[in-house]
């Protein structure tokens, strides 16, 4: 929501360095329990990367790694400044299944990420959506009841748990509706 992800050119490079097909790149990407145990803060970088590269039998050192892992993100500006226009008058909670080279990387670059109150990571609180438990933490940071809260993510099934626990949950589906949601439930 906050930033646009395109993984083209990381998969390209990745493809460049494997000797493996795209295919099965992008699949353990998406589907390795070792990206999985990542975002939950069980592996360190390094041992992510000597993982991610052995499997997929890639030639390539951790900073090249890290540079073609990190460089998907782009700067969603009508969200950011949506954000900007919320904070004045709200708490604000990102909760995001991340790792600590993400996370590292859009904190650096965007200077949007850095207005929130306090953060819900995965790999900081060791589960990731849609566990229940990623979001009662949520709950507690945002410091009010469920139902005072509202939840805006891209896959439907978080939407589904977030609503689960009492919140106000939406799924996000562009700027638009983002707005007409916020508009809907008096915040906007």
């Amino acid at each position: 929501m906050i930033v646009d992800v395109d993984r083209e050119d990381m998969f390209e490079r990745f493809v460049s360095m494997s000797k493996k097909s795209r295919q099965e790149i992008e699949y353990y990407y998406f589907n390795s329990p070792t990206r999985h145990l990542f975002e939950s803060g069980k592996l360190s970088p390094k041992h992510y990367y000597r993982e991610f590269v052995r499997e997929l039998e890639m030639d390539m050192d951790f900073n090249e790694f890290r540079e073609a892992y990190c460089n998907i993100f782009s700067l969603n500006k009508n969200v950011a400044e949506t954000i900007r226009k919320l904070k004045k008058r709200f708490r604000l909670v990102m909760l995001s299944n991340t790792d600590i080279l993400h996370f590292a990387y859009i904190k650096n670059k965007f200077a949007i990420v850095n207005i929130f109150d306090d953060y819900v990571l995965s790999y900081k609180v060791g589960c990731r959506k849609p566990n229940p438990l990623i979001f009662l933490k949520a709950i507690k940071k945002a410091k009010a009841m469920p139902f005072n809260c509202a939840y805006f993510d891209d896959i439907p099934n978080f939407v589904y748990v977030a609503r689960l626990m009492g919140i106000s949950a939406f799924q996000f589906k562009g700027y638009e509706k983002l707005r007409e949601d916020l508009k809907k439930i008096k915040v906007l």
